[in-house]
C-alpha cells in the first residue's frame, strides 16, 4: 500500500465557498430554480462503464426535482445527530430506483460490515485506467465502502472501505466528485507509474537518492478517486445535484464522526467541499507563496554574501603598503551578479558594490601601471650601470665576454641612454676590427 500523505493545510479561507460548492440557498453561486417555461436542458448521459451495465440515461430535472435536491441538501447539512442524518438519506431510498438497484442497494448496506449503513448510492467509479466501473457507494457512520454489485446474480463479489478520517477534501467537477485521501485507493495507474519511471531513471543517472527526481509533491490533493452519480430511471434529479447530496451527506457523516470521538483521541477535519477552480486557486496561491519564499531567501543571502564582499573589498583599500595584487575588487564580481539576479534585492546595497569595484579596478589600474614604472626604471638604472663597467673593462682588457651581456640587457631596458649604447657599440665595433686584424697578421707571418 502507498505510504500516508504528509499533508499541508489550505488555507481557510479558500474552504470559505462550501456551500456555493453544494449549492445551497443563499450561497455565492447559488443557481435559482428555471422559470416554468424555461425548462433546464436534459443532463448528459454518462458514458458506459467498464466490465458492467451502463447507467440509465437521467431524465430532464424539473423544478421540483431541484427543490428536492436543495430541500435534501439543507436536510443533511442541518442534522445534528448521525439519526437525524439517516432519517435525511432515506429520501435517497424513495428516488425512482428500478428493482434491481433497490435490490442491490439493499443487499450493498446489510453486506458491509460496519453498521448501521445510512445511505447507498449508484455510482460509476473511474478507475486507474480512467474507465468507467458501477459500483454502490454506502455509507456508515465513520466509513464509506465502495461496493462490486453483480446485478445479474444478486451477489456482492467485493467491497473496498474507506475511513472517513482519511478523507482529506471533496472536489465538485463538471462530472461527478473526486475524493482525495491519504493514500492510494487501488492500483496506482499508469500516470504513478511513469512518476516512479522518472524517479528511478534520475537516481541512476546522478548516482544519488537525495538528489533525485522525486515528481509530483504529494499533497492533500495527490491521491484520488472519482465517483460519477448513475440517476435512477425517471429521477427528478440532475446528475450536480446528486452530486450535491453526495457531497453534502459526505461532509456532515465525517462531521458527527468527528464529534463523536473522545477529546483526548486523534483529531482529524471533515474534509472541505471544493470546486474544481477552488482546488486550483489553493495550489496556485501555495506555489506563489513557496515561490515568494524561496525569493526571500535568495534575496537575503545574495545581500549578506554582497554585504561582506564589500567590506573585504573595502579592507584591501586600507592596506599600507600597498601592491596591485592587494586591491580586491574581484570578490565583488559574483555577489554582485547574484544581487542582481535576486527578486527586490537593495538596490542602493548593489550600487555602493558597483561603485567600489569600479574605484577599486582604477586604483588597481593606476597601480598596475605604477609599479610597471618602477620595474623599468630600476631595470634601466641596472642595466645602466652595467654596461658602463663593462664599457670602461672592456676598453681596459678588450674583452667583449661582458660587453656583450651588459649590451644585451641595456637593449632589453626602457629608455637607456642611447648615447651610452652608442659607445658601447663603437667600442665593440673597435675591438672586433682589432682582433680581425691581429689575425690576418698572425696568418701572413705564418706563410
Amino acid at each position: 500500500s502507498a505510504p500516508p500523505v504528509a499533508v499541508a493545510a489550505a488555507p481557510a479561507a479558500a474552504y470559505d465557498s462550501r456551500a456555493a460548492a453544494m449549492r445551497l440557498p443563499g450561497a455565492p453561486g447559488y443557481a435559482a430554480p428555471a422559470a416554468p417555461h424555461a425548462p433546464p436542458a436534459a443532463a448528459p448521459t454518462p458514458p458506459a462503464a467498464a466490465g458492467g451495465m451502463a447507467p440509465r440515461p437521467a431524465a430532464t430535472p424539473t423544478n421540483n426535482g431541484l427543490s428536492s435536491s436543495e430541500s435534501l441538501v439543507d436536510a443533511i447539512s442541518t442534522a445534528s445527530t448521525t439519526a437525524a442524518l439517516a432519517e435525511a438519506l432515506r429520501e435517497v431510498e424513495q428516488w425512482q430506483w428500478t428493482s434491481d438497484q433497490e435490490a442491490g442497494m439493499k443487499r450493498c448496506k446489510t453486506y458491509v460490515p460496519e453498521q448501521p449503513a445510512l445511505a447507498a448510492f449508484y455510482v460509476s467509479s473511474v478507475n486507474e485506467w480512467k474507465l468507467l466501473q458501477p459500483r454502490v457507494l454506502v455509507l456508515t457512520p465513520s466509513s464509506y465502502f465502495r461496493v462490486k454489485y453483480d446485478q445479474k446474480s444478486g451477489k456482492v463479489e467485493h467491497y473496498r472501505k474507506t475511513p472517513l478520517r482519511d478523507v482529506l477534501s471533496l472536489e465538485k467537477t463538471a462530472d461527478g466528485l473526486k475524493i482525495y485521501l491519504r493514500g492510494q485507493d487501488g492500483r496506482a495507474g499508469p500516470q504513478k507509474w511513469y512518476q516512479r519511471l522518472e524517479r528511478k531513471v534520475a537516481q541512476i543517472s546522478t548516482g544519488s537518492k537525495d538528489n533525485a527526481f522525486s515528481g509530483r509533491v504529494k499533497d492533500e490533493f495527490y491521491y484520488a478517486r472519482e465517483y460519477r452519480p448513475s440517476l435512477p430511471a425517471g429521477a427528478p434529479l440532475s446528475a450536480d445535484q446528486v452530486t450535491d447530496v453526495l457531497a453534502a451527506a459526505l461532509h456532515k457523516t465525517a462531521e458527527l464522526h468527528r464529534d463523536s470521538l473522545p477529546a483526548d483521541g486523534a483529531p482529524f477535519e471533515p474534509p472541505p467541499v471544493l470546486t474544481t477552480d477552488e482546488r486550483r486557486q489553493i495550489l496556485h496561491d501555495r506555489k506563489a507563496a513557496a515561490r515568494a519564499e524561496e525569493e526571500r531567501a535568495e534575496r537575503e543571502a545574495a545581500e549578506a554574501e554582497l554585504r561582506h564582499a564589500v567590506e573585504v573589498a573595502s579592507a584591501s583599500r586600507e592596506l599600507e603598503p600597498k601592491t596591485s595584487s592587494q586591491i580586491n575588487s574581484a570578490v565583488l564580481s559574483r555577489p554582485i551578479k547574484r544581487a542582481r539576479r535576486a527578486v527586490e534585492a537593495d538596490a542602493s546595497l548593489i550600487s555602493r558594490a558597483e561603485q567600489l569595484k569600479a574605484e577599486l579596478e582604477e586604483e588597481h589600474r593606476v597601480r598596475v601601471e605604477a609599479e610597471r614604472l618602477e620595474r623599468e626604471r630600476a631595470e634601466r638604472e641596472a642595466a645602466t650601470a652595467e654596461l658602463e663597467a663593462a664599457v670602461g673593462a672592456a676598453a681596459t682588457s678588450r674583452d667583449l665576454v661582458w660587453l656583450s651581456k651588459a649590451r644585451a640587457r641595456a637593449r632589453r631596458a626602457v629608455g637607456v641612454s642611447a648615447e651610452l649604447m652608442e659607445r658601447a657599440d663603437n667600442l665593440k665595433t673597435e675591438i672586433d676590427l682589432e682582433k680581425k686584424l691581429a689575425a690576418e697578421e698572425q696568418r701572413n707571418h705564418g706563410r
